[in-house]
Parts: C-alpha cells; sequence; structure tokens
C-alpha cells in the first residue's frame, strides 16, 4: 500500500483529496491536537512560524469527519483508508474520538520532535514514556473498532527502537509507522527498517525524506510492508514515487 503520512497539521481535506487520483491507498490526516496540553503546545510551535500545529480539539471527531467528506465527495470512486494521526499526553484524550463512525484508521503520534510538544510529553517524548504510550494503544483497542497505527521516530537518542517495538507488538496493532530518522543524513535510515521488519509481524510503513522511485523502492527491498510520503507532497504531485 501507498501512503500519504501526515505532515503536522498541514492534511486536510483539500490539500488531502488530489492524493485520491495518485495511487495512494491510506490518506493520513492532520496531525491533529486532541487535548488541551497538545493544543498549547502547538500554540507555541506556532510561534517559530508554524501555523500548522494550532489545531483546536474541540469538536475533534466532527472536524474529522468534515475532511473525510471533502475527500470522498472529491472522488467517490476512490477506495483507500483514511487515518488521522492524532497528538496526545494521555490516553483518555483519545476519548474524543471514540464514537467517530467514518475514521479507518487512528494514529498514535508518537514522532513530533517540536520542542514545546515534546515538553508537553507528547510526540517523540512518548518514547521515553513507555507506560504511557502503552496506556493509549490499550485505550484505543480496546475501546474502538478502527485500525490501530502507532508511528515512531527511530534513532532517537536515549530510546531503544527496537525494544519500543517489541512492546507494540504485544498489542492487536495494525500499522507501525516508522520515521526512519538518519541523524545528520539527509536519507533514511534503511538498516534500522530492516531490523524492524525482522521483529515484528505488525505491517511497517517505513517513513523519511521519500523523494524519488528509488527510495520508495529501497525501503520495500530493507523490508517495509509499505510506503509513506510526507514532504514531497507539498509539490502536489507524488505519481512519480507511486509509479
Amino acid at each position: 500500500m501507498n501512503v500519504l503520512s501526515a505532515m503536522a497539521g498541514i492534511n486536510d481535506g483539500e490539500f488531502c483529496k488530489k492524493f485520491t487520483k495518485q495511487n495512494v491507498d491510506i490518506i493520513t490526516l492532520g496531525g491533529y491536537n486532541i487535548d488541551l496540553e497538545t493544543f498549547k503546545a502547538g500554540l507555541q510551535n506556532s510561534i517559530d512560524d508554524r501555523q500548522e500545529f494550532i489545531t483546536c480539539p474541540h469538536h475533534l471527531s466532527e472536524d474529522i469527519d468534515e475532511q473525510i467528506n471533502i475527500i470522498k465527495e472529491y472522488n467517490p470512486n476512490w477506495k483507500g483508508k483514511i487515518s488521522a494521526n492524532l497528538r496526545a499526553v494521555s490516553a483518555d484524550s483519545f476519548k474524543a474520538i471514540y464514537k467517530n463512525t467514518q475514521l479507518d484508521i487512528a494514529e498514535i503520534n508518537a514522532h513530533c520532535r517540536q520542542k514545546a510538544t515534546q515538553e508537553a510529553g507528547a510526540g517523540q517524548a512518548l518514547l521515553k514514556d513507555e507506560k504511557t504510550l502503552l496506556e493509549m494503544v490499550e485505550a484505543l483497542c480496546e475501546n474502538t473498532t478502527f485500525d490501530i497505527s502507532v508511528k515512531i521516530r527511530a534513532n532517537v537518542e536515549g530510546v531503544d527502537t527496537l525494544k519500543i517495538v517489541e512492546s507494540i507488538e504485544s498489542y492487536p496493532v495494525k500499522y507501525l509507522h516508522v520515521d526512519a530518522f538518519n541523524p545528520g543524513v539527509d536519507e533514511p535510515d534503511y538498516e534500522i527498517i530492516n531490523r524492524i521488519a525482522s521483529i515484528t509481524n505488525i505491517h511497517v510503513i517505513a517513513n523519511n525524506c521519500i523523494t524519488s522511485h528509488e527510495r520508495y523502492q529501497k525501503m520495500l527491498d530493507y523490508g517495509a510492508s509499505s510506503v509513506s510520503v510526507a514532504r514531497a507532497a507539498l509539490d502536489g504531485d507524488i505519481s512519480h514515487i507511486f509509479q
């Protein structure tokens, strides 16, 4: 499957709808701030001219439905799935989407690395708070019928990426979305994708600097089940990557 990854709140229905005609199987909305703490962090991030982090948690489920409808009305023939990337600081925060009936996939955001987001205890900070991360996974698995995805960042200092993967493996998570962050290198860490794929039965979606079909294919060659594109989508056409 080919995946459009979330990009810090840029991904609304208007932005995403065109990709239904570009060989994309999963469209990810968001990321969304779904509690007060992540909303405040989004405001702080916006001081650095990152307006895309300002997403309000009020009426979250209705807002997601509105974006889904924009996509489906644009291309009723598209048969793909829609995911929402969700920033939160606790398992209770996810109650806001429990009753949603249109969403296919709920994705826990354990990858955003902005300072304010991490200081709030969300995004990448969850990789160092495994207890809270797993409480989030358990809450979604027990209270919803969505497919569950967890997006993590690899190679975070002080974090054993493979241990995190093994912990997530014990829950019925369908997708493990991996930002194959390669510190100091403008290219993905293909080896970490290979190592992760070798220890899990979860569907691995590989992400990071996927700007060409060659990188897309290399991720698959190293064991990824699927590949996601993020920043390259800002050009408006990713069909050459998913050719």
